[in-house]
């Protein structure tokens, strides 16, 4: 059984709200991917991304938003894939990581 077949079906309600989010993002791992993002929580975030990356992975991303100087860039660990689709828990954000993510959030749509 590959990684992608040991992938736990989600029986617990999600903790974050998720927002779609349309940007492009950068994954580091043991190579460099661009993508772009579908959606953002406070937790994490889902996204598209043409590579090949595993479950469990940790890698780090970097999200340039608008208006801000400097990207945000996360630990995270890969949690779900389906393709180039991808899920990504986010490791230990910062509370200003946090409070940037509800900021940019508050006027966007939320994702089914």
């Amino acid at each position: 059984m590959t990684s992608d077949q040991k992938q736990l079906k989600w029986t617990t309600p999600r903790v974050h709200r998720r927002f779609i989010l349309d940007l492009r993002v950068t994954v580091r791992g043991t190579e460099t991917l661009h993508g772009r993002t579908k959606d953002i929580s406070e937790g994490g975030m889902g996204a598209t991304i043409p590579g090949n990356l595993t479950l469990g992975q940790i890698v780090e991303i970097q999200l340039p938003l608008p208006n801000l100087d400097e990207p945000l860039i996360f630990t995270a660990e890969l949690r779900y894939r389906q393709g180039f689709q991808y899920g990504f828990k986010f490791l230990h954000p910062t509370a200003s990581q946090r409070e940037t993510i509800r900021r940019i959030t508050r006027e966007l749509p939320f994702a089914p």
